[in-house]
């Protein structure tokens, strides 16, 4: 719901006035400790912090709990101006901006409404634009903020998986996101990150690793503090190999496991790799999925940390890289290996062994499968056949790729087979043109003509946004894998949850929508027809009005409501209602 509760307007009682902020602030860096305050009032625990290992990006702020419950005061961390208002079925749902007079701006997500001068402004907006959704960016200095002032109340709304306060701080002029922990906040921590396993992987087709051609895990025998390999055998490998490690941290009190601020590898002394957490760039965030071992993190969401950097990979945590954290290995002799881990508050985890470098291989080279065409990942690269295009424009591969393109059966439901384009496992940085030929397709079908990937992992089908043009559906993925043309015809369905001819009394009802397919692209409500609001939690398929005496009188009215799918199929309901 929008509309803030009574009350929310005050500040919080131990707030201190805007013109002391900043004075004899102490820093970590260049990041003032003593400038922002908390934006809640009870004791800091967090269920997720900076740099955690997410579906296609590192968590980028550190998400708060809320005592499993909505509606606790969220305030505003420092003084300054509300600068950005987001409203979104996803993402953040309820979200909110503050930009503020030392160059850093504070965002507030997942958030149950907002006070009431905020929440006035945007429900305004909604009715101007006639949309749920909005991203509104009052002028500055418009909506001024004092700091511990209440300007939201905590929620679940957007992608959230339960009530929690998602949290960030960023540089207002570039938008990166910068680790909060690095301002001062009170967060308790005594214990060191926990290692799970290392991993070895061999780099290209001549090297291996006890023998064979495929990362392999070795778990260690302690979790935390001094660990050593559960196994007393020395990992054997020849050639190129690289490092990954699995670890995670915990903090007092809290069972949750968060991400890693600080990795290091060496080797027989050397530092050949380290990263460091403490800011993010929006536009390279997706790299993450360069920076794990991607496969893993499909299949089990391991918290994996590659320790090399792949050549298109442009995140910049990277630090003290020696040959982008690549070893070659073929002496003959033992190597020592240490990884040190740490978490922001200085809590150390280490983990020591060998690996003995074999003198030869012998192993043959793996065979390659027979490609189609090399794609080189600083290139636009194309390939065409009767069944098939592709354009992946360049810097979109984080390596160079073997194009191979498996036909297969076809997908229940659709009308080409299935191809396999390279792997589900080769992660993507940038969308993709592809287009599958599709024979004989009736123009009444044409515009109904979705193509869709099947991710293995998740046993989903999910449709991507198509076009027909030419015998060929075309589409713009941002995976490969595998993928094929289905026709959806049918209309999305509208489910009546709450709502009857008699709504007097009533403060809300309720709707849920869905799709079968290609997926919801629109919905239009109206009261006597004219637009009105209805709240879409995305999460949940439910659409909510809320009955406000300031657009609708007492009385006798029509309800209607439109759901369009993204293949262009209606479903309508419309219904009269007392109030």
């Amino acid at each position: 719901m929008l509309i803030g509760g009574s009350g929310q307007e005050s500040k919080r009682a131990d707030t201190v006035d805007n013109t002391d902020q900043g004075k004899d602030s102490l820093s970590i860096g260049n990041y003032p400790t003593g400038f922002f305050g908390s934006p809640l009032d009870i004791p800091l625990n967090l269920s997720g912090n900076f740099g955690e290992l997410r579906t296609n990006h590192f968590h980028a702020g550190i998400d708060l709990k809320t005592q499993q419950q909505e509606g606790l005061k969220v305030y505003a961390s420092a003084g300054g101006y509300v600068s950005r208002i987001k409203v979104s079925p996803v993402g953040y749902g309820y979200a909110i901006y503050i930009d503020h007079p030392n160059g850093y701006t504070t965002v507030y997500g997942h958030l149950k409404s907002y006070a009431d001068k905020f929440a006035q402004y945007v429900f305004e907006k909604q009715y101007e634009q006639q949309s749920f959704a909005v991203d509104l960016f009052p002028a500055p200095g418009a909506l001024p903020v004092e700091k511990g002032e209440v300007i939201a109340l905590s929620g679940n709304s957007g992608g959230s998986g339960g009530p929690h306060l998602h949290f960030e701080i960023r540089e207002t002029v570039t938008e990166k996101v910068l680790n909060p922990l690095l301002f001062g906040f009170d967060i308790k921590d005594k214990i060191p990150p926990s290692v799970n396993g290392i991993w070895i992987i061999p780099m290209n087709d001549s090297t291996s690793v006890n023998g064979g051609k495929i990362p392999l895990s070795f778990p260690t025998r302690s979790t935390s503090g001094n660990c050593l390999l559960k196994s007393s055998v020395t990992p054997t490998v020849y050639g190129e190999i690289a490092f990954a490690i699995h670890t995670s941290d915990m903090l007092d009190g809290n069972t949750n496991r968060c991400g890693i601020y600080r990795i290091e590898l060496f080797v027989d002394g050397l530092q050949i790799y380290g990263q460091r957490m403490d800011r993010l760039d929006f536009a390279t965030n997706r790299a993450m999925n360069a920076h794990t071992l991607y496969e893993r993190y499909k299949k089990d969401r391991s918290q994996i940390h590659g320790s090399y950097r792949l050549p298109g990979n442009p995140l910049d945590i990277y630090d003290n890289l020696v040959n982008d954290g690549i070893v070659t290995l073929k002496d003959g002799k033992d190597h020592q290996v240490e990884y040190r881990v740490v978490d922001i508050m200085g809590n150390e985890s280490t983990v020591k062994f060998k690996v003995h470098a074999a003198a030869s291989s012998k192993e043959k080279p793996k065979r390659k499968r027979e490609s189609l065409a090399h794609f080189d990942w600083e290139q636009d690269n194309s390939y065409e056949s009767d069944e098939i295009k592709l354009n992946i424009p360049a810097f979109a591969l984080y390596e160079d790729v073997d194009l191979t393109i498996t036909k297969k059966e076809k997908m229940a439901g659709a009308i080409t087979p299935t191809y396999i384009i390279v792997s589900p496992y080769e992660p993507l940085h940038e969308k993709y043109s592809l287009c599958i030929r599709v024979d004989n397709l009736e123009e009444k079908y044409r515009d109904k003509a979705v193509v869709v990937r099947w991710d293995p992992d998740k046993d989903k089908i999910i449709a991507e946004s198509s076009s027909y043009k030419d015998g060929f559906v075309c589409a713009s993925p941002i995976y490969l894998g595998y993928f094929g043309v289905k026709i959806d015809t049918v209309a999305p369905v509208i489910t009546n949850t709450d709502f009857t001819a008699n709504m007097k009394g009533r403060t809300q009802f309720s709707f849920r929508i869905s799709d079968w397919l290609s997926g919801i692209d629109s919905y239009t409500p109206t009261i006597d027809g004219k637009w009105a609001l209805m709240e879409y939690d995305a999460k949940t398929n439910r659409l909510t009005y809320y009955f406000d005496p300031s657009r609708i009188r007492k009385g006798k009215h029509s309800f209607g409501l439109t759901v369009c799918d993204m293949a262009g199929n209606e479903k309508s309901f419309s219904e009269n209602f007392e109030w």
